[in-house]
């Protein structure tokens, strides 16, 4: 019997990523979106999807599941990661309230494992590399409700001994990323030499390339882990907001002016001095090791920003 890939947020930034590797390699995949008329990321491989017009909070959703019956479910539908996203009532809806529905609804049937995506943000503010066994002190809406839906999901995991996992990713960019995030707003003014302002470049994160993330995924396809095991997925090296802006300058050969202090700050996260994780336990249990370093993620991502600029017009 074929395995079926099931993806809930594939027409976001990870979840498109995933969704065309899968499609790639000539899997089955469905998707759940909330209209079947795909975004700008899947529209050109729309044939190759099976399509399911479901709301994670509708009542339709245990006959989705149970029509589809998947083997394989990567939950990435997820609200607030964005600046724009800031409805708190929203984040519960989707990340707590979603998560619950999707897991009620799967452990009915038979699958082989559900990886939830959850958040550095669950951390909160460490002096230290991020490890999956630190206490949770979020320090934002965000890092709240994924944090809540972690925990439903290890529980979950760990009482009824079922395949569900936990992703913790950090800063994922690279191919089809939001054009108002940093690294993709940066590569698009610094290829028409515009002058490009920000917030603050002391700020750090840990930033790990898409086909990092994606790899991740499927190399835990193959492993075996623990029920309600917790996995950090990131390149292990923080790096500062103006060391990322001068290799884009740099790898662009771009004469962007730099205005620093000039964007508005965010005033949902408290910036730490540290933002770094800890990824020994997935390299020792998933066999995943993170390959692309910074200059080569950003390298790659410019290339295709060249190639695919008009998607961002």
């Amino acid at each position: 019997m074929q395995d079926i890939y099931l993806i809930t947020g594939a027409t976001g930034f990870i979840g498109a990523c995933l969704t065309r590797e899968l499609v790639r390699q000539k899997k089955h995949v469905s998707v759940i979106v909330r209209d079947k008329r795909l975004n700008w990321r899947l529209y050109d491989i729309a044939s190759k999807l099976d399509i399911y017009e479901c709301d994670l909070l509708g009542k339709s959703l245990d006959a989705v599941i149970a029509r589809i019956m998947p083997t394989y479910i990567f939950h990435l539908a997820s609200y607030g990661s964005l600046p724009s996203e800031n409805i708190i009532t929203q984040m519960v809806d989707v990340n707590i309230k979603g998560t619950i529905n999707l897991v009620n609804a799967s452990k009915k049937h038979r699958f082989k494992l559900f990886i939830n995506a959850g958040s550095s943000s669950e951390y909160g503010i460490k002096s230290e590399k991020m490890k999956e066994s630190d206490m949770i002190t979020p320090v934002n809406d965000y890092g709240i409700t994924k944090a809540a839906a972690t925990l439903f999901c290890q529980k979950e995991a760990i009482r009824n001994n079922l395949p569900i996992i936990t992703f913790r990713l950090f800063s994922p960019y690279g191919y089809f990323e939001d054009k108002s995030r940093l690294i993709p707003l940066v590569i698009a003014s610094a290829l028409k030499n515009q002058s490009i302002e920000l917030s603050s470049p002391n700020n750090v994160r840990d930033f790990i390339f898409i086909e990092d993330v994606v790899d991740a995924y499927i190399k835990a396809i193959d492993s075996e882990s623990n029920p309600g095991e917790i996995y950090n997925i990131s390149s292990g090296e923080q790096h500062q907001i103006s060391d990322v802006v001068s290799l884009i300058l740099q790898i662009t050969n771009s004469n962007s002016k730099i205005v620093w202090g000039k964007a508005k700050k965010q005033t949902r996260q408290i910036e730490p001095k540290k933002w770094e994780a800890d990824i020994s336990k997935a390299q020792k249990i998933l066999k995943w090791q993170s390959k692309y370093e910074l200059h080569t993620g950003l390298k790659k991502t410019i290339e295709w920003f060249k190639q695919y600029s008009s998607l961002y017009a």
